[in-house]
C-alpha cells in the first residue's frame, strides 16, 4: 500500500511538472479590441497619436489586425494578416500622404514574445522595422517595443495597449 501511495504521488508530480513546463510555452492570444494607452507608452522623438486602436483575431498561426489611428494628419485604418510561422506575409498599408505601399513582413515566436520584421518607405525615407509583442499575465496589457532603423539613426518606441 505504501509502495501504490508512492507511485501515485510520484505520476501526479510528474503531471504537475508536465502541466507547468506546457504552460510555460504556451503562446498568448492577442484577440480583442485594444486601446492605446498614452500615458504609460514613449514614443521616442515621433509625436503620440491622438489615438490607436487594434482589433485583433488570433487563430495561431493567423492573426488578423485591423489598426485606426487618429493623428493631426487625419484618421487612418489599416488591416494586415500575419502569420506566426516565420513565413513572408505582404499586406497594403496607408501611410499618410504617400498613399499605400506593399509591406512584406515576416512573425514569428521567440518564447511568449511574437517578433514582426518588416521594412517601410514613409515621405521618402526608408525604416526597418522589428516590432515585440508580449501580453501580460493576466492578458488585459498588450505591450508592442518596436526598434527602427533609419538614415537618420536608430530609436525605439514602445506602446502600451489596454484591452477593452
Amino acid at each position: 500500500m505504501k509502495n501504490a501511495i508512492v507511485n501515485v504521488g510520484a505520476v501526479l508530480l510528474v503531471l504537475l511538472l508536465s502541466a507547468s513546463a506546457w504552460a510555460q510555452d504556451a503562446k498568448p492570444n492577442f484577440t480583442g479590441k485594444w486601446n492605446l494607452d498614452v500615458a504609460k507608452s514613449d514614443f521616442g522623438p515621433m509625436p503620440p497619436p491622438d489615438s490607436v486602436v487594434h482589433v485583433i483575431e488570433h487563430n495561431e498561426p493567423s492573426v488578423k489586425i485591423v489598426t485606426t489611428q487618429k493623428s493631426a494628419q487625419g484618421e487612418t485604418t489599416n488591416e494586415r494578416l500575419l502569420t506566426t510561422d516565420g513565413k513572408e506575409n505582404v499586406n497594403k498599408m496607408r501611410m499618410g500622404p504617400d498613399g499605400e505601399q506593399q509591406v512584406t513582413s515576416t512573425s514569428k515566436w521567440n518564447g511568449k514574445a511574437l517578433a514582426t520584421s518588416f521594412k517601410l518607405s514613409a515621405q521618402g525615407t526608408d525604416f526597418d522595422i522589428n516590432d515585440s509583442w508580449t501580453l501580460s499575465d493576466d492578458g488585459k496589457v498588450l505591450t508592442i517595443v518596436r526598434a527602427i532603423k533609419a538614415p537618420q539613426g536608430e530609436f525605439a518606441a514602445t506602446t502600451v495597449f489596454n484591452k477593452q
